[in-house]
């Protein structure tokens, strides 16, 4: 058997994961996060089409051990998840989550987990995640105190299933192969995925997302026009001086350094987009509509330029 995952879906479960668990965060509050994978079989390969995030750890005082809360929303969505899929032609096809920090293995909570898919379906598998992996490329030991190995390529996690679902919680577990598609070969994946670790660890805060996105809009919207203000005040500064022949010249040169920063924050503008394809799914509706109403507020502003461009041409 060869799982085969697409690079998008890939991305997702690093995004899930990483937003929970990185370097803004203190380790001790790090997050495991949970989700189903949808697809299909194709012969002895599992293809996965869709990797959705659906929930996250809970902390609380009173567990002795970290425990996942799923909550009757949980649930509700796997169902639509699970309808949608079967009207595509396709079903759950297994599980993955996150072991931030510490080592890619299965638990007897994972293969107990493990062990409901796998009776619903045999070929059901599960993916265990670690971000810290994948960054420093080592497998972290078992117990604390043993010596790491050092690793190369590595995407941060490994496949599981079980070898006799027959046998329950005391099933044992083997390690599944797997092909991530969109990269030209595993050193790109890692590359690219490192940066992509940046990115998400800077612009896609676990809580507050709707205020880190306003303000950072807010703040651009701000720059902008602080901008284009100083361009009009430097160009009246140069007509003051009697350097009126100097103001074509400082124009277009303004005007390309403000289309710059433009540029910059387009980029930015299309992380934050591509990043709600990260959200967890119940986020996912109450969410993205307030953030394309932030989003809004850039486009606005930016849709105005070229006429400011041309009243600061005619005006000088």
């Amino acid at each position: 058997m060869t799982v085969i995952i697409p690079k998008k879906e890939y991305q997702t479960i690093v995004a899930a994961a990483v937003r929970f668990a990185n370097t803004r965060i203190p380790e001790d509050d790090w997050l495991e996060v949970y989700g189903i994978f949808i697809g299909n079989i194709e012969g002895e390969d599992v293809i996965v089409s869709k990797a959705y995030p659906i929930t996250h750890q809970e902390k609380k005082p009173e567990d002795i051990i970290d425990k996942v809360y799923w909550s009757t929303e949980d649930y509700e969505l796997f169902s639509l998840i699970d309808d949608k899929a079967f009207s595509e032609g396709n079903f759950t096809i297994g599980w993955w989550h996150s072991h931030p920090g510490f080592k890619v293995m299965m638990s007897q909570l994972d293969v107990k987990t493990t062990l409901s898919y796998q009776q619903n379906n045999p070929k059901a598998i599960s993916l265990v995640f670690n971000p810290v992996r994948l960054i420093r490329q080592v497998e972290l030991p078992e117990k604390k105190g043993n010596p790491v190995k050092q690793l190369k390529n590595d995407p941060g996690f490994k496949i599981f299933r079980l070898d006799n679902v027959n046998r329950g919680i005391e099933a044992s577990y083997h390690e599944v192969d797997y092909r991530i598609d969109g990269y030209e070969n595993m050193e790109q994946l890692i590359k690219q995925t490192q940066k992509f670790i940046i990115d998400i660890t800077n612009f896609f805060p676990r809580k507050d997302i709707l205020d880190r996105y306003s303000k950072f809009v807010n703040d651009k919207i701000n720059e902008l026009n602080s901008k284009l203000l100083g361009t009009e005040e430097y160009l009246k500064t140069l007509i003051r001086k009697g350097e009126g022949h100097r103001t074509q010249e400082v124009l277009e040169d303004q005007v390309k350094d403000i289309r710059r920063f433009v540029a910059q924050t387009y980029i930015n503008i299309e992380n934050i987009k591509e990043f709600m394809d990260y959200l967890e799914f119940k986020e996912r509706e109450k969410v993205i509509p307030k953030v394309k109403e932030i989003l809004s507020k850039w486009d606005e502003k930016v849709a105005q330029l070229d006429d400011k461009f041309t009243e600061l041409a005619n005006k000088f």
